[in-house]
């Protein structure tokens, strides 16, 4: 497997993601993340301190978690960096990032009303080189060229030619132009090495086309596998119900869920 790391990391102030969907596993217990479970996520009465290198208390600060977002594919922390920290970010110091939870329970009492905060809390966050979540909890965006990639049932061979190609387009030398008193003709690109040229470009658009096509294969395998752990958990039977759920919209789908919800209460 290669790795083309862009080597680009979260720009300061961008939103990052403490936890992806799908299930989760710490310490032998599962938990499973979704929308649902994200939206209950809330922040204590103060800015968690986003730590750089680890979840020591001592340890110094270069940020704090100033706000909570769910998207598409898990929970956003929204940042607020100092100084230091945002340059710790620019510079790429850390790839990965740990979050600090309080998953259930009364952890934490507001000073001024005296009122128990109830989890799921986000209480902190570490800048790390080695998280728990992995990749998952990657800072930087990477994209993968596969020479072989596995998923479900799909495999996609890149011909080691082809990358061979890309590398020495890229590594042809450049010839810079001396001035010269009369004008020159602009020099014609050689014949042979745009036909080359455009030929790894058509390769390269097809497995990007077969890349796309496999990872939306995934991402629906993700959802029937979300909402049929959400029926197992409402105790919802229905013929399948998963592959029904997946084909609507987030706001149909979660309707649905909520009055089969309503209805079991009911029974």
């Amino acid at each position: 497997m290669y790795l083309l790391d862009e080597y680009v990391a979260t720009a300061p102030g961008q939103p990052f993601r403490l936890f992806p969907f799908g299930e989760l596993v710490k310490g032998g217990k599962k938990r499973i993340i979704n929308a649902e479970i994200a939206a209950k996520f809330r922040l204590p009465h103060f800015k968690p301190p986003i730590k750089l290198g680890s979840h020591e208390d001592a340890t110094p600060a270069g940020g704090f978690i100033i706000g909570l977002e769910v998207r598409e594919d898990g929970l956003y922390a929204i940042p607020e960096y100092t100084e230091k920290g945002g340059r710790s970010i620019e510079e790429g110091d850390y790839r990965y990032q740990s979050p600090e939870v309080i998953w259930e329970g009364s952890g934490l009492e507001n000073p001024s009303t005296g009122e128990l905060i109830e989890g799921p809390l986000i209480i902190g966050d570490a800048l790390l080189h080695t998280p728990h979540l992995g990749e998952a909890a990657a800072l930087y965006t990477i994209e993968p060229l596969v020479r072989e990639v596995k998923i479900m049932t799909e495999t996609i061979e890149v011909p080691k030619g082809w990358f061979e190609k890309v590398m020495e387009f890229f590594k042809a030398p450049i010839v810079e132009e001396k001035p010269e008193p009369d004008p020159e003709p602009e020099p014609q690109v050689d014949a042979f090495d745009a036909e080359k040229y455009e030929a790894v470009q058509a390769e390269r658009d097809e497995y990007k086309a077969k890349l796309a096509a496999i990872e939306a294969e995934t991402a629906q395998k993700a959802r029937l596998d979300m909402y049929g752990a959400t029926l197992q958990e409402a105790k919802v039977v229905l013929e399948n119900g998963a592959e029904m759920l997946a084909s609507m919209t987030d706001e149909q789908a979660d309707w649905v869920i909520e009055r089969f919800r309503a209805l079991g209460a009911q029974v």
